[in-house]
């Protein structure tokens, strides 16, 4: 049982291998996320052009589906702090609303989308990055520290450049949205020897 789990980690305890074999069986859940993330990116880079009505909904769905997401993990995982937790459930909430206010006001201007955006992207990865961080235990420990970074520095471009067209902000919303699913892929991939 124990070397099951060696590969994950050194001098495991039994509780311990117990605990990474249980995250680990949410590869799947994690996997579906990261497949469908990369292949809206895939879309938004392939037709950048199309009207803000389009580029809003699909941004919105996302943003709603994965503030979901989120909000069940932070619910469901009970061996993370409790800061941790909330911490996850409010970036889950405000990812929630940000999706709801996407798919409602289609037809604001790409400034304000841009900067809705932009805020969330910063907000978001501080988030990420902070309990990624702080959660040293964690085996997916670097690949959330690096979607944290990468939800971080996306903000940054889309709030320094105000006054960005729609296309552009397409690109970046598309490169950003593929990034993130690999990433989400991989760290499904090493969840799942986690379960073995």
């Amino acid at each position: 049982m124990a070397s099951s789990v060696g590969s994950a980690g050194a001098d495991l305890t039994p509780q311990e291998g117990d605990i990474l074999r249980l995250v680990g069986r949410s590869w799947g859940w994690v996997l579906f996320f990261g497949i469908v993330t990369l292949g809206i990116g895939v879309v938004v880079v392939l037709r950048p052009k199309d009207t803000i009505y389009f580029i809003a909904i699909v941004l919105g769905v996302w943003l709603f589906v994965a503030g979901l997401f989120r909000i069940v993990v932070a619910i469901a995982d009970d061996e993370d702090a409790a800061g941790t937790r909330w911490l996850m459930a409010l970036l889950g909430l405000l990812s929630v609303i940000v999706g709801v206010f996407f798919l409602r006001r289609t037809n604001q201007t790409v400034t304000t989308l841009a900067f809705l955006l932009g805020l969330f992207w910063i907000v978001g990865g501080m988030i990420e990055f902070f309990t990624a961080y702080s959660d040293r235990g964690s085996p997916a420990r670097g690949w959330r520290i690096a979607m944290g970074l990468l939800a971080f520095a996306a903000g940054i471009v889309t709030l320094v450049v105000p006054h960005l067209t729609l296309a552009t902000l397409a690109v970046i919303m598309g490169i950003w949205l593929i990034i993130y699913g690999l990433l989400e892929i991989a760290l499904s991939l090493q969840l799942r020897r986690l379960a073995a």
